[in-house]
Parts: C-alpha cells; structure tokens; sequence
C-alpha cells in the first residue's frame, strides 16, 4: 500500500520551493509515497467588494496550472504525484484535504514568522495544532541536507 503525503504549497513564497522539492523528493523515494501537491486560495479575497466576479475561480485556475508546471519542473520523474488548487479558508483547507486523501503526512514549509503571525498564529502553526497526522514543518534556515 503507499503511504500518502499531503504538501501544501504556497505558490507566494517562492524561496521554499528549493527548500520543499528535494525534501518531499527524498521522503517520497524512500516511503514509496504518492505526493499529493496542494496551494489554497484564500476565500476571504471574495468578500471584498472591489473585486470582480470571475477573480477567485481565475486565480484558482492559474495557481492549479502554476502548481502543476513547477512540479514537472522540479520533481522527479520516478515520484508520483498530483497538484490541485483549491479556494478555502488556508489552514483548514489543508487540514480536510489531509484527511480526504488519506495523508499520513503533512510537509509544509514554514518562513520566518512576523509579528502578526505570532500573535494571530501562522498557517504552518495551525495546521501543525489541527492536523489528525504527522506534520514535518520545514524551515529555510534549518540545516538539514536533503540532497546529496
């Protein structure tokens, strides 16, 4: 049976894709797991009233087709893998797509928190409280070696 691997991507924060890739690359190969690659839309940007109609679902479109395209760029070729985008509240989104998939894990990277994270909680913070599975909450100025 293969293990399941739920990795929220955050298409905004570019710095942690050279941080998350190889990371879920080396886990994938050996727990002969399948990647399930996710980026949430916010929900909250339709409550503004300035913002036009079709917005959310364009968005969603083109985050699933940036998602898809970074990761036929970056992963390799022997993982399997899927992408999807979603539009939904960030932490909880992630946390119910972990459970409709069947992830046993969450990888998830995190960047250096502001202020208004520490006070209000950042979205790695909250999955990592709600999740009903392993989280492996990845930070750029760790010193793990995942290639090599």
């Amino acid at each position: 049976m293969k293990n399941h691997i739920l990795v929220p991507i955050d298409l905004a924060h570019e710095a942690s894709f050279d941080l998350i890739f190889p990371a879920i690359g080396a886990i994938a190969r050996t727990r002969d797991a399948v990647l399930h690659l996710l980026t949430v839309v916010p929900n909250e940007l339709a409550a503004w009233p300035y913002v036009p109609r079709n917005f959310i679902d364009d968005s969603r479109k083109q985050a699933a087709e940036q998602l898809g395209e970074i990761a036929r760029i970056d992963m390799p070729e022997e993982i399997e893998w899927h992408s999807e985008a979603v539009v939904g509240p960030v932490a909880p989104t992630i946390v119910r797509r972990a459970v409709e998939h069947g992830a046993g894990l969450i990888v998830i990277a995190s960047h250096d928190p502001k202020a208004s994270d520490i006070l209000l909680g950042g979205v790695a913070d909250r999955v990592l409280r709600r999740a009903p599975c392993s989280v492996l909450v990845l930070r750029a100025a760790g010193g793990w070696a995942w290639t090599g």
